[in-house]
């Protein structure tokens, strides 16, 4: 599998993006954790108002695309989330909100997820440093 990650703002615009049904074949909503919000514009929303009211964080969402590699057989949705579970406790956002999106786009299967940075019971966002490093640790 191949992941490719960054730190960024802009929720709304990504919560469009990732439910865009026009440019995929298919697209479903996983899981949702750590919002009131059932659907994912109204949990990006709530995320930011957190990310502003609490601290003075810019980009407040951490976003994750992992996509299969060629080389090896098709991952079942399982085997994505296990591996999903072992990034978020390497790069310590075990304990926070998070959205899982499925996409299958011309036949390939890949997945996003999309973690709030910030922990609203310190009133700061999580650090997250060396995420390629730790990203391709896991990965292997």
């Amino acid at each position: 599998m191949i992941p490719f990650a960054s730190q960024r703002s802009n929720g709304q615009d990504l919560a469009v993006h990732l439910m865009n049904e026009h440019d995929n074949d298919s697209v479903s909503l996983v899981s949702l954790r750590g919002s009131v919000a059932k659907d994912l514009s109204g949990a990006f929303a709530e995320w930011e108002v957190q990310a502003h009211t609490l601290t003075n964080c810019k980009k407040y969402l951490y976003s994750l695309s992992v996509n299969p590699d060629k080389n090896q057989s098709p991952m079942s949705q399982e085997l994505y989330l296990e591996y999903l579970d072992r990034v978020e406790e390497e790069l310590g956002l075990s304990e926070q909100p998070r959205a899982v999106v499925r996409h299958v786009k011309e036949g390939r299967e890949h997945y996003h997820a999309i973690y709030s940075r910030i922990d609203p019971w310190v009133g700061k966002a999580v650090q997250i440093s060396h995420d390629k490093i730790k990203l391709m640790e896991v990965t292997r």
